[in-house]
């Protein structure tokens, strides 16, 4: 569910690629995955409020997307624990600004009692607050009309953890405000090219597919003079015996031809 724990990257103090605008945009130009352009929106977002709070943070980005396992990262492999653990456990301030209680959500483990177990676990991790703030994004789909199932939105959020209780006062929270705003379309852009690649993939993979069984069907009908639904009958009876996928037989009926599989270019 989670990636590994890395270390933050040195900020690009003096150069025009360090500001946040420039940094963020290499989430959508400079990451190949979704998790890579998260792991680049927690380094970016420690650097930005690490400033104006002044002593270390670390950050972390939860996303959670329909029909899949949340993405988490941040910037050590004790952020990314806490995100999971508050991912499973439903508690603590992440979850409760993704679940869209309110908009930030600010945790001074000395004296704040709402997320009992959460505190222990911070306590363990030797952090003393944690600010969580959500990343407004687009709805996936249009509005349902009348009677329609309500659609699941995409949500993420972004977290801050310091060791210091008192990390986070007003001030630093209007920075990671802002900041978010500027976050939250940059995840944007990067969210719609990784959901337009993986949409493109698997057509590639679909297409793939389909003509390695319109093949080996072929190889069925010329073998057994019959014609193509009785060689796809044949498959599926195949795939049905064997346990496993119809595309996986036709692929061994196709690895089996003396001049080797015919291989399909969409676009590849």
């Amino acid at each position: 569910m989670a990636g590994s724990g890395k270390a933050r990257p040195p900020a690009a103090s003096g150069s025009p690629n360090g500001t946040p605008s420039a940094i963020l945009l290499d989430l959508v130009t400079g990451a190949e995955t979704l998790r890579h352009s998260l792991e680049l929106l927690a380094a970016a977002s420690a650097r930005a409020v690490v400033g104006t709070a002044g002593p270390v943070i670390e950050c972390g980005v939860v996303v959670r997307q329909p029909k899949r396992s949340p993405v988490i990262t941040g910037t050590s492999g004790e952020v990314i624990r806490l995100l999971e653990w508050e991912q499973e456990k439903g508690e603590g301030p992440v979850n409760d600004v993704l679940a869209g209680g309110h908009p930030v959500a600010v945790l001074q483990r000395s004296g704040d009692f709402r997320w009992p177990r959460y505190c222990q676990e911070l306590q363990k991790a030797n952090l003393g607050s944690v600010l969580g703030t959500r990343l407004r994004l687009e709805p996936d789909n249009e509005e349902p009309g009348d009677g329609a199932v309500p659609v699941r939105e995409t949500t993420a959020a972004l977290a801050f953890f310091a060791q210091d209780a008192k990390a986070f006062p007003l001030q630093v929270i209007s920075e990671a405000r802002s900041f978010a705003g500027l976050a939250a379309k940059s995840l944007q852009m990067a969210l719609d090219l990784h959901n337009a690649r993986s949409t493109a993939s698997d057509l590639r993979l679909a297409l793939d597919s389909r003509t390695s069984i319109n093949v080996a069907c072929g190889v069925i009908m010329a073998q057994n003079r019959c014609s193509y639904h009785e060689a796809f009958s044949i498959l599926a009876r195949a795939s049905s015996h064997r346990n496993i996928k119809v595309r996986l037989v036709a692929e061994d009926i196709l690895e089996r031809l003396p001049e080797g599989p015919p291989r399909a270019h969409f676009g590849h």
